[in-house]
C-alpha cells in the first residue's frame, strides 16, 4: 500500500497589501520528521512556492533576492513533527502595485501577476506538493 507520508494543505488570506499563506503540514509516516520552516535567507519561498498561469505554466520569476545569513552563535533548531501531528505555519508577502500588474513580494522572491486575472500557487516542501490554489488580486 502507497499512502502519503506528509501531507501538505495550503490556503490563504489578504489583508490590505499583504497576502498571507498559510500551511498545514501533517505527518502520516511512523517516524519524527524534521525540517527548517525558516525563510530568513528566502530560500524556503525561492525553493517551495511555484506560481502557475491559466495554463498550468509554471510563471518565471519577477526577481530573486539571494540573501546572506545572519551569523550568530545561536542555533536554529530543526521543527519537529511527531507521527499524525499536525503542525501550522504561514509565509507573508506584500502585494505592489506597477502599472497594471502586481507584484507578489514574498522575501527571496517575487512574481509579477496580471490584476484581476487569476492564476494559481503550490508549494513544495519535504518532497511533497501542496493542494493547487486558484487565486485573483
Amino acid at each position: 500500500m502507497n499512502t502519503k507520508e506528509i501531507d501538505l494543505d495550503i490556503s490563504y488570506k489578504i489583508i490590505n497589501n499583504n497576502f498571507i499563506l498559510y500551511f498545514n503540514i501533517t505527518n502520516y509516516s511512523s517516524e519524527e520528521q524534521e525540517f527548517y520552516f525558516v525563510n530568513d535567507t528566502g530560500a524556503l519561498a525561492r525553493n517551495g512556492i511555484n506560481i502557475l498561469n491559466t495554463k498550468y505554466e509554471k510563471l518565471i520569476p519577477y526577481e530573486r533576492a539571494f540573501i546572506s545569513p545572519v551569523h550568530s552563535n545561536l542555533k536554529t533548531n530543526p521543527d519537529k513533527l511527531l507521527p499524525n501531528e499536525t503542525k501550522k505555519y504561514e509565509l507573508s508577502a506584500s502585494i505592489l502595485k506597477e502599472n497594471n500588474n502586481l507584484i507578489l513580494f514574498f522575501k527571496g522572491i517575487s512574481f509579477k501577476i496580471p490584476k484581476d486575472e487569476k492564476f494559481y500557487i503550490t508549494f513544495g516542501i519535504l518532497g511533497t506538493t501542496s493542494n493547487m490554489l486558484e487565486i485573483v488580486i
